[in-house]
């Protein structure tokens, strides 16, 4: 029972320990600028005060949901198509380190908006970017042949978003999606991803080779007409510097959501609701 216990105490503290360091490495980054994100120096504090409080929340209900996201996906099928073209499909993809757990408070929280044909994409962190990449675009491309009717909408967290910006830059189906959402997106890469613990996180270095690819694709194809929105938190921690997952992309339109951490992007009530609204809208159109 102590060992339990001190193990617990732990866990807890280094939750806390990686919010503070990650937020110190947020604020040695933007200081010089830190006034022109925010009205004033004291709205930063208060901002960033709060994004340590809600990442500390967020990574103990992550590693908590996360074994039984394994569980949930070994024991099922990894990845399943939408249900039906008329029950507004959406086919969720998750960020690094995660897994369908990803988006289980989303997929309730969308219940109330008749958003409830929700599928999620599942790839190991631990395989290359291109690899990753590869998996998605045969999976999004067999639900699209299988399915001609289905125009489904793409909502990505984090590394999930990169991979769907990656995949509207080079797909000939991107027209037969009805929108693309992210959330917390990488769009230029991260400079603390040289902390990542595999090679995949490693690859999402800012403004790194990945980032330079995905762009040289977009810059080859011709522009799609799908509706893209990039809903990015001001105090995001693992994204860094703000301008990676602030600046909007040619073609995308770039939300503010309240400040919370990375993580706690997927555990918001609030944020959740503004991509439940801006989903229906997609679908409306």
């Amino acid at each position: 029972m102590i060992l339990l216990c001190t193990l617990l105490l732990l866990f807890i503290l280094g939750c806390y320990v990686f919010a503070v360091v990650t937020y110190l490495l947020y604020w040695y980054e933007h200081q010089s600028r830190i006034e022109s994100l925010f009205d004033s120096r004291e709205n930063a504090l208060r901002a960033v005060h709060r994004g340590i409080f809600s990442a500390f929340k967020a990574q103990i209900f992550v590693f908590s949901m996360y074994f039984g996201g394994t569980i949930v996906q070994r024991w099922k099928n990894r990845n399943s198509p939408p249900l039906a073209a008329t029950e507004y499909p959406i086919i969720m993809v998750h960020g690094l380190f995660h897994n369908c757990s990803a988006w289980f408070l989303y997929r309730r929280w969308f219940k109330k908006y008749g958003l409830t044909n929700c599928a999620t994409f599942t790839y190991s962190s631990r395989k290359a970017f291109d690899v990753v990449s590869a998996e998605l675009t045969s999976y999004l491309e067999t639900v699209l042949e299988q399915e001609p009717a289905i125009r489904p909408v793409l909502i990505g967290h984090s590394l999930g978003g990169l991979l769907l910006r990656d995949w509207l830059a080079r797909s000939e189906y991107a027209d037969r999606v009805a929108g693309v959402i992210t959330l917390g997106a990488p769009m230029q890469g991260s400079k603390l991803a040289t902390f990542a613990a595999t090679s995949l996180g490693r690859q999402l270095d800012f403004k790194g080779q990945v980032i330079q690819q995905i762009e040289k694709q977009e810059q080859a194809h011709a522009a799609h007409n799908v509706p893209c929105y990039m809903f990015y938190s001001p105090v995001d921690n693992m994204v860094l510097p703000q301008n990676s997952v602030a600046t909007p992309l040619k073609n995308w339109l770039a939300i503010k959501t309240r400040p919370v951490s990375h993580l706690a992007m997927l555990f918001d009530k609030t944020i959740a609701n503004q991509v439940a609204e801006t989903t229906k809208t997609i679908f409306k159109k």
